[in-house]
């Protein structure tokens, strides 16, 4: 293996260096982020991916509470709320400091938190005896100050220099003094203050009286000398002022929701699920608000994930997908450059701004290790305006375009190979170039592992896709001279592909083409390329019989890779596991060829898995065990949740069923064999925006069609096609 395949090695082991947070809980609003234990505490002197986190660095890594020394017993923890938590403990038997037994479940412990900027906690502890308590309640706390990268086992430790705690009045200080010139601090403020401090441990000596309740008050702030303006708390607003903006907020997406209703209830919490959790991982840069990729391993700016998340909500959420446009082209590559895979007019991988990328130690700063980011991006763009109609922005990020299209075609074949491919340049960066970007991602049916240069099947696809999508834009501007160009060269691909990626024997596509030839195994890789319609319409049933065999399919949905394999591990990041917008993808790839009933399946299995989560939320994978043998999909021990894309897997299956294709430059909207899955007998949608006019519809399942009527009168010339 290369010194860069162990970097990268390196970097996708580090993603299960903890054991298990799967029954984590989490808060988050902004650029902050909350993630700890069921019961509230953050683990000490333990490396399990537990912390306060903003900007890339953990601020606290430790919070433990303990009634007279000891730990208390959780019986209830919720966080519906996203930006607010409750947590409700009892006491175990213990003997006061009078001397008195204490019967275990008699004192009740409540901690309620919210995160408007910052971490506001409230203790309440009531005494359920009839006599008086006299015990200790002790705070300890702990801040490593320790980058993401470092979390996650990547790349060494802190450089800086922790600085001593300083307890002053009501005020716990833990600082670091990073080698970037950064200090960064921890500020705890108590009300009322403890009777005293030792180091990172405050201690209140309570009286608790019989049937009262004692109440105390953290407001744990995050600070970054150093650190952009608009990363910084404003001070002008208060706590509540800033949780009636957040209410606000989500109030709005609740909303959004309403106007899309069911008669399944079930069906009904996880799309709201769904939605909030896409509000929840709302992140601001230079004032724009893009998807965070997901909690707490990915917690910024990656230009795959939230494209592709943009692209799932609409048409339930427009603004992110403009915010994120707009933000991806500010960091469009300028420059040649190997430490950081970047070339002029390519999109992002990933963006970092902690300390170790203040230090150029790592190359997200930004990192462009992706060879799919860029096509993506300007599929996004015609998307957002095919719903929007809003071609100014074409013109606005005009010359965006054409660099992206200036990457795709004077460097994206690095190989020359005669396909988009990648060819890995910098010493830390990522060996796999696509969405599955683990080292055992692309392989051989005899397990070898993909040599680069390697040009990926669904890449081809989206390739595809972004040039026949954008030859439209440019026709209806009137640039008909480059639109003809990229219609002659989609339709070259088209051809390529279909000669030197397709697999007779198999009947299937290849996963790629490498330096040594075919990467032959079956995997999902091309099963995407249904989305973007460079598949042969003769060859896709093949496909779909395929990819529902019991290799592919699990009963939770498709496989990353077929169960046959040398490779396959059901545990396997990329290599057996299946991923939710994966099978998002597939589905409106499905519904793009005709399969409607086979698309319906995936959404149903979507479906089913949300609805056995906690909270119906889909984490970022989870186990390619058979369903026969589980009745529950199998957790992945340290996937994301929430996940943007994961978010996104509903309600962007939904979109597939009801078979939507916006024109609002032309004032229509086609619906192409809608088709209710058998669990849904109704479902009205009200307000759907296409170029900024409200329609409704409604769906009914009749026997095994589903009928459309649009209520009102509306605008929009609504057509039909059963």
């Amino acid at each position: 293996m290369t010194p860069e395949a162990e970097v990268a090695m390196e970097y996708v082991e580090s993603h299960t260096s903890t054991d298990d947070i799967t029954d984590s809980l989490v808060i988050r609003e902004g650029n902050v982020t909350l993630v700890t234990e069921k019961n509230g505490n953050i683990p000490l002197g333990e490396e399990l991916g537990y912390g306060l986190y903003h900007r890339d660095c953990r601020f606290l890594s430790g919070y433990i509470i303990r009634l007279n020394d000891r730990l208390l017993r959780n019986i209830l923890s919720n966080d519906d709320r996203d930006y607010a938590s409750t947590i409700v403990m009892t006491n175990r038997a213990f003997t006061d400091d009078r001397g008195k037994e204490v019967r275990k479940d008699t004192i009740t412990v409540r901690r309620d938190r919210v995160i408007p900027g910052l971490v506001r906690e409230i203790i309440s502890i009531t005494n359920h005896n009839q006599h008086d308590v006299y015990a200790s309640l002790t705070l300890e706390l702990e801040a490593d100050f320790n980058d993401i990268f470092t979390v996650r086992g990547i790349d060494g430790k802190r450089s800086g220099s922790l600085q001593k705690p300083i307890f002053d009045r009501d005020t716990l200080l833990l600082s670091y003094l990073g080698k970037d010139g950064h200090k960064r601090s921890t500020r705890i403020v108590f009300d009322p203050p403890p009777e005293c401090t030792n180091g990172r441990t405050c201690t209140y000596c309570l009286r608790l009286r019989p049937s009262k309740t004692y109440k105390l008050e953290l407001r744990i702030y995050v600070e970054e000398t150093g650190a952009p303006e608009e990363s910084q708390l404003r001070g002008d607003l208060s706590i509540e002022e800033r949780l009636d903006r957040i209410r606000t907020s989500y109030a709005h997406t609740t909303e959004c929701c309403g106007k899309f209703s069911t008669d399944n209830l079930v069906f009904n919490r996880v799309f709201l699920r769904s939605l909030a959790d896409l509000r929840l991982l709302n992140m601001s840069s230079h004032g724009h608000i893009f998807h965070s990729a997901g909690v707490p391993w990915y917690d910024a700016l990656f230009g795959r994930d939230s494209i592709i998340s943009a692209l799932q909500s609409m048409p339930y959420e427009f603004s992110k997908a403009k915010s994120t446009l707009r933000l991806l082209a500010r960091y469009q590559g300028r420059e040649y450059n190997d430490w950081k895979d970047e070339e002029p007019g390519k999109i992002l991988h990933e963006l970092r701004v902690g300390e170790k990328a203040n230090l150029n130690e790592i190359p997200m700063i930004p990192y462009y290790g992706t060879v799919d980011s860029t096509p993506l991006f300007l599929i996004l763009l015609a998307e957002y305006i095919g719903w929007t109609g809003e071609i100014g922005l074409m013109h606005e990020l005009f010359g965006h375009v054409t660099a992206a299209l200036g990457w795709m075609d004077n460097y994206a074949d690095p190989g020359d190979m005669g396909f988009a491919s990648y060819l890995p340049r910098s010493k830390k960066g990522l060996t796999n170039h696509g969405w599955k970007d683990s080292v055992e991602a692309v392989s051989r049916s005899d397990g070898s592992l993909a040599q680069p240069p390697v040009a990926l099947s669904e890449v081809q696809g989206y390739f595809y896709m972004a040039k026949v999508r954008m030859a439209i834009l440019f026709e209806r501007t009137g640039n008909r001279d480059l639109a003809s160009r990229l219609i002659h060269d989609a339709h070259e691909l088209k051809r390529k592909f279909n000669r030197d990626f397709w697999m007779s024997e198999k009947r299937f596509y290849a996963q790629a083409i490498d330096r040594e030839g075919l990467c032959d195994v079956i995997s999902s890789n091309p099963l995407q390329c249904l989305w973007t319609g460079i598949v042969d319409g003769g060859r896709a049933a093949d496909m779909v019989k395929r990819m529902f065999e019991p290799d592919m399919f699990t009963g939770w949905g498709i496989r990353t890779l077929s169960s046959l394999e040398k490779r396959y591990s059901p545990l396997g990041y990329h290599a057996g596991t299946v991923w939710p917008f994966d099978n998002s993808i597939i589905a409106l790839g499905l519904c793009r060829y005709g399969f409607k009933e086979e698309a319906n399946r995936l959404l149903t299995c979507m479906y089913e898995a949300a609805s056995q989560y906690p909270r119906y939320r889909l984490p970022e994978l989870f186990g390619g065990y058979e369903r026969e043998h589980y009745n529950v999909p199998t957790r992945y021990p340290v996937a994301c949740s929430p996940q943007a894309w994961s978010a996104g897997t509903i309600p962007y299956m939904l979109s597939a069923a009801l078979g939507y294709i916006p024109q609002a430059m032309d004032q229509r909207l086609t619906l192409v064999k809608p088709t209710l899955p058998p669990w849904l007998e109704a479902l009205k949608i009200k307000d759907l925006m296409v170029g900024g006019v409200p329609v409704s519809l409604e769906f009914k399942r009749i026997d095994m069609d589903t009928m459309v009527n649009v209520p009102g009168e509306t605008a929009i010339d609504v057509v039909v096609h059963y």
